[in-house]
Parts: C-alpha cells; sequence; structure tokens
C-alpha cells in the first residue's frame, strides 16, 4: 500500500507578470504535414503494422506539424511535449497566453490539465524485502515453474527476435549487473531514453526498473531464469520520478510513442495511476491519458502488459488502476507462487464500467535483480507483469505473424482456470503447455445436484457454504458438490487444487465469486438474488449451469 504524505508543493508554479502558468492540452484541428512511415519508423514497426493490418499512412501517426508548435512558443507557451497521436502539445502557460492561443485557427480545443500537486512516498511495497521462508534458489524455480515457463526454453523458444519497451522508474546498474550480461555482450538493449530528464542515459534513478527488467529476461546467480526472454531485444525508458506528479503520464504516452516509432512488439509497464490524483469512477478503460493512450498502442499492434496494481488491501480501492482498466491492456495481477492463489495486495477487478481485470495472474513474489551485482525476494504486481512480458514473447517467438489481439487471446486461453474466471486472479496463470499440448479436455472431477427442494438445515453446516445477500425471504437453491477423485485430506491440498466457483448475473456480470478448501462433499445455498448462472473450476475440470 502506498503511503502518501500529501506535500502543497507548486512546483508547476512559475509567475510571468503576474500570472501564474499552468497545465494545458492543446488540441489541433489537423496535423498538415508530410509524412514517410518508411523513413520515420523502424522497419520492425512496419513488419508489425503490416501483420496488423495497419495503415502505413494513418494520420494518427503523422508528426504534429512543428509550425504550430513554434506558434505555440512565439506566443509564450512552453511545450513540454507533443503528442502525434492525439494531435496535441501539453504545455504550461498564463491565462493571458491561453486566451491568445484558443483564437489560433488551427487550434480545436484547449484543455486544462489536472492539478499537479505532488505527493511524496515511500518505498514502494514491492521493494520491501520479502519474509518468506523460501531461499533465492526456490523462489527463482518457482516463479517460473507457477507458468510451466521451463518449456519454453527446453524447446528454444527465449524471446529471440521480440523487441520489448520496459518503462519506469530508472534502470541503475543494468549497465553492469551480472543479471543481464547476456544482453549486454550481444547489444540488445537497442534504444534508451530518460523522459524524465530528456536524454539517453537510463543507468540511473529507482531501481524498480532494474529489477522488473530482471523478470523479463534475467538470470540469477546460479543461472537460473528470473524470466522467460533471455533473448529478446530491449528498449529502456524512463518516465517516473520519485515524486508522483501528472508529468509522469505524459512521459508514459511520450513512451509508448517512443516504443512503436522504434519497433517495441511488447510494452511493459509495472506502474499505476490511481488515488488520489483519481477516483474509482474514474477507471473505465477511457478517462484517465494513459488508458487512452495504451489503447492506441494496441491499435497499432503493440501488446501492452500493465500490472494491476497493490491496491488489494487498501479498503479506499477495491478496483483496477490505470492504465490496466483499458480494455486492451492485458492486466496481470499477483498470486502467491506456492499455491496459485491471489496474494493479499493484487488489486481487484473489475474496471468500474465492469470488465474484467486483471486478464490473467503470475507471481507476486519474485527473485529480482538488486544494487550491482546482487538479488533479493520482492513482492507486488510491478513482477507478475514482466513475468508474463516474457512468456509473451516466447509465444510470440514461438507463433509468429499473429495479429497483436489473438496473442492477447491466447494466453488468456493459456491460463489454467479458462474459460473459468473471477476478479481476483482473471483466467488464472499463464500455461507453457497449452502451446505445446493444447488443452485437453479434462475428466469430471466433480458432480453437482441441484436441489430446489433443500433447506439449509438438511446439510452439515460444517459443510456449507451460503451466500445470501438482500434475500432475506427468498429460499435458497442448494447446490450439493460432490468430488468425483479420490478425496484428499486438507492438509495435503496445494498448488492448483482448489475448488473455484462464482455467480453471475444476467449481463455476465459477476455478483460473488469463491476459492475454497474443498470437503469430499459439501453444499452451497445460494439465495443471490442477481444470481442467474453457476460456475465452477476444479482441478482442470470447468462445469456451468444456468439456476
Amino acid at each position: 500500500m502506498k503511503n502518501w504524505i500529501v506535500v502543497l508543493f507548486f512546483l508547476s508554479m512559475q509567475l510571468v507578470f503576474g500570472q501564474e502558468r499552468k497545465s494545458y492540452w492543446v488540441e489541433f484541428s489537423n496535423k498538415g504535414t508530410s509524412f514517410d512511415p518508411f523513413s520515420y519508423f523502424d522497419p520492425k514497426a512496419i513488419e508489425r503494422r503490416i501483420v496488423n493490418e495497419v495503415n502505413l499512412w494513418d494520420s494518427t501517426d503523422f508528426p504534429v506539424n512543428e509550425r504550430y508548435e513554434r506558434s505555440l512558443e512565439a506566443c509564450g507557451a512552453e511545450v513540454i511535449y507533443s503528442s502525434r497521436w492525439l494531435n496535441a502539445s501539453y504545455v504550461k502557460a498564463d491565462l493571458q497566453t491561453i486566451e491568445r492561443i484558443r483564437k489560433f485557427q488551427f487550434v480545436k480545443e484547449v484543455l486544462p490539465a489536472e492539478s499537479e500537486i505532488i505527493y511524496a512516498e515511500t518505498t514502494p511495497d514491492e521493494l520491501v524485502m520479502s519474509n518468506e521462508n523460501n531461499s533465492i534458489a526456490d523462489l527463482s524455480f518457482m516463479q517460473i515453474h507457477l507458468m510451466n515457463g521451463f518449456l519454453f526454453p527446453k524447446n528454444n523458444i527465449t524471446g529471440k527476435g521480440v523487441r520489448i519497451a520496459v518503462f519506469d522508474g530508472g534502470f541503475p546498474n543494468v549497465d553492469v549487473h551480472r543479471s543481464f550480461e547476456h544482453i549486454r555482450n550481444e547489444g540488445r538493449i537497442v534504444g534508451t531514453f530518460d523522459f524524465t530528464k530528456n536524454r539517453a542515459n537510463v543507468y540511473r534513478g529507482n531501481s524498480h526498473g532494474l529489477a522488473t527488467l530482471s523478470n523479463i529476461g534475467g538470470y540469477n546467480a546460479e543461472k537460473q531464469l528470473l524470466g522467460l526472454a533471455p533473448d529478446a531485444e530491449y528498449l529502456l525508458a524512463v518516465t517516473e520520478i520519485n515524486l508522483e506528479i501528472l508529468k509522469e503520464e505524459v512521459w508514459w504516452v511520450a513512451a509508448a510513442e517512443w516504443a512503436d516509432k522504434n519497433g517495441a512488439h511488447i510494452i511493459n509497464s509495472s506502474l499505476g495511476y490511481t488515488e488520489p490524483r483519481y477516483a474509482p469512477m474514474h477507471m473505465n478503460g477511457r478517462y484517465t491519458m494513459v488508458s487512452r493512450a495504451a489503447n492506441i498502442a494496441a491499435s497499432k499492434g503493440i501488446l501492452v502488459i500493465n500490472s494491476a496494481g497493490n491496491e488489494g488491501a487498501t479498503p479506499s480501492w477495491q478496483i483496477i488502476g490505470a492504465p490496466a482498466d483499458a480494455d486492451s491492456v492485458l492486466s496481470i495481477g499477483g498470486v502467491n507462487p506456492e499455491n496459485g492463489i491471489k496474494i493479499n495486495f493484487s488489486s481487484f477487478g473489475p474496471t468500474a464500467h465492469r470488465k474484467l481485470k486483471p486478464n490473467v495472474v503470475a507471481s507476486g513474489t519474485t527473485v529480482a535483480a538488486s544494487g550491482k551485482n546482487g538479488y533479493k525476494i520482492v513482492n507486488g504486481t510491478s513482477f507478475s507483469a514482466p513475468l508474463v512480458s516474457g512468456f509473451a514473447a516466447c509465444v510470440m517467438q514461438m507463433k509468429p505473424g499473429l495479429k497483436t489481439m489473438e496473442y492477447f487471446n491466447l494466453i488468456q486461453q493459456s491460463a489454467h482456470l479458462y474459460p473459468y474466471y473471477d476478479y481476483a486472479h482473471g483466467y488464472g496463470v499463464p500455461q507453457a503447455d497449452f502451446f505445446f499440448d493444447g488443452k485437453p479436455i479434462k475428466e469430471a472431477t466433480f458432480s453437482v445436484v441441484y436441489n430446489d427442494d433443500s433447506t439449509e438445515d438438511d446439510v452439515d453446516n460444517n459443510l456449507t457454504k451460503t451466500i445470501n445477500e438482500n434475500a432475506q425471504n427468498k429460499k435458497p437453491k442448494a447446490l450439493i458438490i460432490r468430488l468425483t477423485n479420490k478425496h484428499t485430506p486438507e492438509a495435503e491440498f496445494k498448488g492448483f487444487d482448489y475448488f473455484y466457483f462464482h455467480l453471475a448475473d444476467a449481463n455476465g456480470e459477476l455478483v460473488d465469486y469463491e476459492v475454497l478448501i474443498p470437503e469430499k462433499e459439501f453444499t452451497l445455498h445460494i439465495s443471490h438474488p442477481k444470481a442467474v448462472t453457476f460456475r465452477a473450476y476444479y482441478k482442470g475440470y470447468y462445469f456451468e449451469m444456468n439456476l
């Protein structure tokens, strides 16, 4: 959980002739520029567009007209960044200047940006040492094994040829740490840029980026994989500073456009923008600047993979964060690597408009690179996202030529719970064996007896789960669950041996979901007024019925 200390620090205030300079987006009515995609884009960006059937002369790719930028500057505005996707410039200007800018014929609209109050934060939870009893070697194995990930390198699938852009707060020691020696020696860090300082050097700042990158393509000291894409190519972008300001979202947009131009196939963003900048109702996939940009990136053929957030234990924020709320973003939650169950801090879905999030999950506790040559155990969905980014790079290498949303859907389908889902685990943990063996139809591991005449008193309450919300006068429906496999004592239930079930309404939205340690036989009494569909998963078997 982020611990915020609110500091009213007017960094954005500059006084010009006694007037306060504030932030605005100046949107232009047209581009009015010539454009040659073959000289502008990296060949990988061209190839990606062709595969995804993206128009190479799409006007959203044309750079912003430089004459418009010069006109804004001549008028007295400071142009911070110009977005070709949004056809707009982010500027600092006083009110008098803005009123002059509004009258320009090429200006479509001027929108004030949100407040730039700065919030100082403590060290993020994800970088605090874990108290788990697992050793570095054991956990290194578990974070990959949870996805059956070793099947990829066993079959020479290592992310080769895939270009991954990583957005973070800095990458100190990536240029010297042994975890990335193989990447450096082969020249596979193909581009770097620090958007916060407008320069190429990224080997500074917050060590969060050092850790996340290691969970995509690094090794530990024993040469065990920490991520599944050691042979991928990398673009490293610094978009964050230690103080949270609105401009970080501008830098995120800038980095996304840069990654697109430089041929990224995947964007890994272990970042999120939530309270106090936004309210839960804003997490609808369209409101925030970064969510809009993330969807545009996906429309350009980039697979955007973003952490779901670490607000799962925050009562005021029981929702997914931006840009993980965007429809076309593959949003990643975190689970305990020992059992595949949601880890406490991982954010819950869905979005504000009730769309399924997270999409899939991975280990929320990992081993990551630390310092100049060390390693440590870290916690956070910041590290589950890069694990899936490495996984996705392997899928792209193994199945070249697919469209981005085909990769998106395949990764969901590979997850261990699919087609079952809930708002804590999404479709579950992606499984590498899906891409080698497919997903075999499993024999039934349980049966369901629907007894509409049962009452709550006719079974042992110790074996009963009651779902009853605002239905005091409604007679419960009894679903008697009988496990058909040999009964396993509770103490032996590990890994994926839990019983998952959910209740959905007529619109397909979940009204309740649970994960249970099952008994040989147990009863679910359901009296939720909106529940019309029951779905369950246990040991590879999926079941669905109408209530």
